[in-house]
């Protein structure tokens, strides 16, 4: 990335609307409708296999609202809701095992959100004991949760490890005030300090801290600040988002003003910045926005190519069905997806009546899938191996995706791709733009994206 000229032209010409690709295809054109007995004939099928699984479960309570914040979250008055949504959560959990017919093993669990810490220590426990109830969570799973600092007390971080959690990812986002202000996420460094200094007590495994790049007010000079602070604390993984403004899509974000948003050619400095910055101080790059120490798992996959990623980001898992639950949560089959309501009352509502509330479903055909991997490919390890591809899959890849391919040599011209016998591979300005890359390969991918996704810069 040193060495390589970025033209305005070429910033101009790629900045657009994209996907990021946690799924293909995306949600935005998966069906919607009511699919509970859908998804319950998927359950039964995955019980009928001893695979074990990967569970997400999303919380959506957050404090206080962030202006920037792209989550389904709700802002609770009072206790009574999240008990009441903790039953809700427990009736689910139920009628999953039910309909998959005995305790399947668990691998993986991520608590999401929301703010998962906005639930007391009671709450987080009767969650836990419902999904020790239902499933059988193996000795090493791969257990995480995602914390807020300034709502998180050492009292939480200790019981969450002891029912198992050795991950933890950090909201930060900026450490810089009058950017927090603009955001309305005021969170101080000694906040951060002291729950991440807990947590490194406690003995948590891994600690991963998430920053946005993008915000308003926010600067190369005052984001710089914010990777030295972080720096200092050496987290094992960090991750750099890209800013979604989307304030037609989410009204809480008109609360941003648009002329205090950094101009694109800024936004690009801070993610270049970033680049050098956590490259240099010895973090391996992984995909597009997550770092890793060169020992962690994440870095370890891939250098030995066994990357992958999902609705979580990048992971070390692959072949898992991903059960979501909770409101507006997602599920993954692998030759099926679906999502749960995304009302919090009519949510509550569906399982008070014993169903199962699944409002998107899609189901993959044998292009989807020649696709998903594909994407996925391009976006953990930044090449193809075509020969790769073609024996998988029984085809020549060039026959296969013949009206690609003007797309894919324009991009190979403006020096995002290079061609050789074997293999397509991403250039360093490629990476910058790797979004991009995956939207040709996109068969769904509307003329005029503008308004269904961020920006890919």
């Amino acid at each position: 990335m040193t060495n390589t000229a970025i033209y305005p032209e070429t910033i101009e010409r790629y900045n657009r609307p994209g996907p990021r690709y946690t799924s293909y295809p995306t949600v935005p054109v998966w069906e919607q409708g009511h699919f509970g007995k859908e998804y319950i004939r998927f359950l039964q099928e995955e019980g009928q296999h001893d695979y074990p699984l990967s569970v997400y479960v999303h919380l959506p309570f957050c404090k206080t609202l962030c202006t920037f914040c792209g989550c389904n979250r709700f802002i609770p008055h009072g206790k009574d809701i999240v008990d009441l949504y903790v039953d809700a959560l427990e009736a689910e959990i139920q009628l999953i095992a039910q309909h998959m017919g005995h305790r399947k093993s668990v691998q993986q669990l991520h608590f999401g959100g929301g703010t998962p810490t906005h639930l007391d220590i009671s709450q987080l426990q009767r969650l836990m004991d419902a999904l020790n109830t239902a499933f059988e969570i193996e000795p090493d799973a791969e257990m995480a949760v995602e914390i807020h600092p300034r709502v998180t007390s050492g009292e939480q971080l200790e019981a969450l490890h002891a029912m198992g959690f050795r991950r933890l990812s950090l909201g930060v986002q900026d450490l810089d005030w009058q950017v927090q202000k603009a955001i309305n996420r005021r969170q101080t460094l000694d906040q951060t300090q002291r729950v991440f200094q807990q947590a490194r007590t406690l003995g948590y495994d891994s600690i991963n801290i998430d920053l946005v790049y993008g915000l308003p007010r926010q600067t190369r000079e005052t984001f710089h600040y914010t990777m030295e602070e972080v720096l200092k604390m050496r987290p094992d993984r960090l991750a750099i988002y890209n800013f979604a403004y989307m304030p037609k899509q989410l009204p809480h974000q008109q609360a941003i003003r648009a002329e205090e948003l950094p101009s694109v050619d800024e936004r690009v400095a801070i993610y270049i910045d970033s680049i050098h910055t956590f490259t240099e101080a010895g973090y391996v790059m992984i995909g597009m926005d997550h770092y890793a120490e060169p020992h962690d798992e994440l870095a370890l996959a891939k250098e030995n190519q066994t990357l992958h990623r999902n609705f979580m980001g990048y992971t070390t898992l692959h072949g898992l069905t991903q059960l979501g639950i909770g409101v507006s949560a997602i599920s993954d089959f692998g030759h099926g997806y679906f999502q749960t309501e995304k009302d919090l009352s009519a949510y509550m509502l569906n399982i008070q009546q014993r169903q199962l509330p699944v409002i998107r479903h899609k189901s993959l055909d044998l292009e989807d899938r020649i696709r998903r991997n594909v994407i996925e490919t391009l976006m953990c390890h930044g090449y193809l191996s075509l020969p790769a591809v073609e024996a998988q899959y029984q085809l020549s890849f060039e026959d296969y995706f013949t009206k690609e391919m003007p797309a894919l040599n324009k991009l190979a011209e403006e020096g995002l791709l290079e061609f050789s016998e074997d293999r397509l591979s991403l250039t360093p300005l490629g990476t910058l733009f790797m979004r991009n890359v995956a939207m040709v390969f996109d068969e769904y991918l509307p003329q005029n994206t503008e308004g269904r996704f961020s920006r890919t810069v």
